[in-house]
């Protein structure tokens, strides 16, 4: 079974009578946050685990001014890091010392899942940019956080749950995808600039067209 995690009922409710159609496939909501993310993903993990053969993360994510992405742009993480984890001063936020350190490090995504995905969506004619996320507590309301962020972390992008879910999957050794796709530019905020609908239907788009192939080969 592969089971699709979304932040939001939002973010997954064009697929869900998609989902509800094919028996390999299943759906979690894990609520905003990477708090939320993880508690929700872990407890189902627990229950279910044995039965599921890989996690997608699938969402919307803002794009970093500068990084070569844009507004409506699908995008598959190459890594996953904790953004605002660490101490913060004012020139930053910093990682933690020695003996700690690992804590800043990130998630590196290379598995079978993400080959079968990448290949599968280019076979079906979608456009996708791999990139560096960056998962925050605090989404980044200004181009001066936004640039720090894509400077510390060579980012392309940030959410809000990724790097838990990612870090939850490598606990329970299960593959995991994070695909998204953006909906905002990272600026100072103004949501009148934000595309959110529209980027819940490209990302949908996309998901429909691979998911049943994914869960089979994943068989």
């Amino acid at each position: 079974m592969l089971l699709v995690a979304a932040a939001t009922d939002n973010e997954i409710k064009p697929l869900r009578q998609f989902i509800s159609s094919l028996e390999n496939l299943a759906v979690l909501v894990t609520g905003m946050g990477p708090a939320a993310a993880a508690a929700k993903l872990s407890n189902y993990l627990t229950l279910y685990g044995s039965k599921v053969s890989g996690v997608i993360n699938i969402g919307i994510g803002g794009a970093y001014i500068g990084s070569g992405l844009g507004l409506l742009d699908i995008c598959i993480a190459r890594q996953e890091v904790f953004g605002d984890f660490g101490i913060c001063m004012q020139d930053g936020i910093h990682d933690f010392g020695p003996g700690l350190s690992q804590l800043n490090e990130p998630y590196e995504l290379n598995n079978k899942l993400i080959a079968i995905s990448g290949n599968l969506l280019k076979a079906k004619g979608f456009d996708f940019r791999v990139a560096n996320f960056v998962t925050v507590n605090c989404c980044s309301g200004t181009r001066k956080r936004g640039d720090y962020l894509k400077e510390k972390f060579s980012a392309g992008c940030e959410n809000m749950e990724g790097a838990a879910v990612v870090m939850v999957c490598e606990t329970f050794n299960i593959p995991c995808l994070e695909m998204r796709c953006i909906s905002n530019m990272v600026e100072d905020r103004n949501t009148e600039n934000w595309k959110l609908e529209d980027a819940i239907g490209e990302i949908s788009r996309a998901a429909e067209a691979i998911l049943q192939d994914i869960a089979a080969e994943l068989q």
